[in-house]
C-alpha cells in the first residue's frame, strides 16, 4: 500500500515547494512571477518550465494545492514513473501551447494548467482503458471535480482560462494515447 501513496507524497512536496517559492517571493523583493509565461515572448520561453511553480496569491496557491495532490496521487497509482512522465510532459506541452496561443500582454502562472491536464488524463484514460479501477477513478474524478469544466471558459478576468483549456486538451489526449497504447500491447 505504501508504494501507492508515494506519488501523493511527491505531489504534496511539489506543492510545498510552490508554497516556499510564494513565501520567498512575498517576503523578498524578487518579483519571481515575472518568470511566468509571456505568450510569444522569446525572452520568456523559460516561463514554460517555471510558471507552474509560481502563484499570485494565497487563494491561487491553495486552490491548486489539494487538486494537484489528489490528481497526482491518483495518477501515481499506476506507478511513480507514470506520475513523473505525465508531470513533465504536461508542464512542457501545456506551457508550450499557452506560450503559443494565450492572450498576449499577460503573464500566465500557476499549477492549474497541469491540474487540468491531470484531470483530463484521469477522465479519458479510465474510459478508454476500460478496466474497473480506472473507470471508477474517472467517474469519481468527474463527480467530485466536474465543476472544473467551467474553468475552461473565459469567465473571470485575471484567470488564465487558456491554461485550463489547453491543459485539459493535453491531458485528454495523453490519457487517450496512454490507454490505447496499453490496450494494444495486451
Amino acid at each position: 500500500m505504501k508504494q501507492y501513496l508515494q506519488s501523493g507524497k511527491v505531489s504534496f512536496y511539489i506543492m510545498l515547494t510552490c508554497t516556499f517559492i510564494f513565501v520567498l517571493n512575498a517576503l523578498l523583493p524578487l518579483n519571481l512571477n515575472q518568470f511566468g509565461i509571456v505568450p510569444r515572448s522569446l525572452s520568456h520561453l523559460s516561463g514554460i518550465l517555471f510558471s507552474p511553480f509560481l502563484h499570485g496569491s494565497w487563494a491561487h496557491l491553495f486552490s491548486n494545492f489539494i487538486p494537484f495532490v489528489v490528481f497526482g496521487g491518483l495518477i501515481g497509482l499506476k506507478s511513480q514513473q507514470r506520475f513523473w512522465t505525465l508531470f513533465i510532459l504536461h508542464i512542457i506541452t501545456t506551457g508550450s501551447l499557452v506560450w503559443l496561443f494565450a492572450r498576449g500582454n499577460s503573464v500566465h502562472i500557476g499549477m492549474s494548467g497541469v491540474i487540468y491536464a491531470f484531470w483530463g488524463y484521469l477522465i479519458v484514460y479510465g474510459l478508454v482503458r476500460r478496466k474497473f479501477l480506472h473507470i471508477a477513478i474517472s467517474l469519481i474524478t468527474l463527480l467530485i471535480y466536474g465543476g472544473l469544466v467551467f474553468g475552461v471558459l473565459p469567465t473571470r478576468p485575471g484567470i488564465s482560462f487558456e491554461s485550463h483549456l489547453l491543459g485539459a486538451i493535453v491531458g485528454a489526449l495523453s490519457g487517450y494515447l496512454f490507454a490505447k497504447t496499453e490496450r494494444t500491447r495486451r
